[in-house]
């Protein structure tokens, strides 16, 4: 027999653990909640709460605690570069257990496309009366775009930086392995409108100077780099680009005139459309195989497939006015070889007698309508003891060349 005290004992017992099974099953649908993440990137985060029922009093919800976190989002851009490096975009993600997500973008740019680790919030039920948040990370992996180069280009270190000094020259140019040199040249009041050094990537050059780049070989030392450093000239103004240099020496780039032709194809034909491309820099020796008879072998290697649009040209030889003639006979020769398109002297010295005389002679002539094909011209060279007496003076015949006297 049970006494009334026993059976409302019994009777409250029994609703106690039917309100208790109640709890344990509602927790039973709440694992199938899972964090979702939308396209907007919004965290679904479940909390778990354990609610003690005694029986004696209504059911009350505990509130859980709220923790904050932060998702910081890094875009990354393209450079403006040639590098044609590809353009992709990572994310990271930093947060901790949270039922309220506070988002904060920031914007910054990389150069190098970077895959970022990001790190997903995920609630797991412990077996224990207190739940707890772990977090998981993830890799999210941007998948690159690339586009194809135009003839502008990013990068680097071939842009020349400007300087407040400012040039004027027209067809005269500097050869320089020292671009202070060529500032110095222009501070002395010289008069030159281009520049290059025999490589692909210019240095400080000053405003006004435009540098043309020159593969001076199609060696792996010389011909790595060349695309980048030839879409950077052209993007930031050289409308010419040069090819190799002396390839009839052996000394020098020492190529046949069947692989300079092959080379020319491969290296200098795909700027065509971009800039104005000039043939490989003969030397001036009249021996066999070398000079405008090697240049003539080259034409006939390139059966019309090697695309050029002016002839690159070297003289050595004695000064004064006799020496004079000689150097403008070589161009008019050079000029006809090319079958009448223009020359550039990248290279001319005089290695005896007055260099003054030659000097005064080659300044004046070059500058007339007779050698009107000849576009550029650039002494050997802007460095000291040639050019320069020291580094801060020019010598008798770098004045004759700056215009100077």
């Amino acid at each position: 027999m049970y006494s009334k005290t026993s059976l409302m004992a019994l009777c409250a017992a029994a609703a106690v653990k039917e309100v208790a099974a109640a709890h344990g099953h509602q927790h039973v649908h709440a694992d199938k909640r899972e964090v979702v993440w939308a396209a907007t990137e919004t965290i679904i985060h479940t909390d778990y709460v354990t609610v003690t029922v005694t029986g004696q009093e209504p059911t009350s919800t505990a509130v859980p605690s709220v923790a904050s976190a932060t998702m910081t989002t890094t875009k990354a851009s393209r450079p403006h570069h040639s590098h044609s490096k590809p353009q992709s975009s990572a994310s990271t993600t930093t947060a901790a257990a949270s039922s309220s997500v506070v988002i904060e973008e920031t914007s910054s740019s990389v150069a190098v496309p970077t895959v970022i680790p990001t790190t997903m919030v995920t609630a797991v039920k412990t077996t224990s009366s207190s739940v707890v948040s772990t977090t998981t990370t993830t890799t999210s992996v941007a998948q690159p775009t690339t586009t194809t180069p135009t003839t502008t280009s990013t990068t680097s270190s071939a842009a020349p930086t400007s300087t407040p000094v400012t040039s004027s020259g027209g067809k005269r140019g500097l050869a320089y392995n020292d671009a202070s040199l060529v500032q110095e040249f222009l501070t002395l009041g010289g008069q030159a409108s281009w520049a290059y050094n025999w490589g692909s990537y210019s240095g400080t050059l000053p405003q006004g100077v435009t540098y043309y780049p020159m593969l001076w070989s199609p060696a792996p030392d010389h011909s790595n780099g060349w695309d980048a450093a030839a879409k950077s000239a052209i993007a930031n103004g050289a409308d010419a680009l040069l090819g190799f240099n002396e390839p009839d020496i052996a000394s020098q780039a020492n190529m046949s005139p069947q692989d300079a032709a092959s080379a020319h194809i491969q290296w200098m034909n795909p700027y065509a459309s971009q800039a104005r491309i000039s043939t490989p820099a003969i030397s001036s020796s009249e021996n066999a195989n070398q000079g405008v008879d090697w240049l003539k072998q080259f034409f006939t290697a390139c059966n019309g497939q090697c695309k050029f649009d002016f002839c690159a040209a070297h003289w050595y030889g004695p000064g004064g006015a006799d020496g004079a003639e000689l150097f403008l006979s070589h161009l008019k020769d050079v000029n006809t070889a090319c079958d009448g398109k223009p020359v550039w002297v990248t290279e001319f010295a005089a290695e005896s007698g007055s260099v003054d005389d030659f000097m005064s002679t080659i300044v004046s002539k070059l500058e007339t309508s007779e050698y009107s094909f000849v576009e550029k011209y650039s002494y050997f060279m802007a460095s000291v003891g040639d050019l320069f007496a020291s580094s801060t003076s020019l010598t008798s015949y770098g004045k004759i060349y700056a215009g100077l006297s």
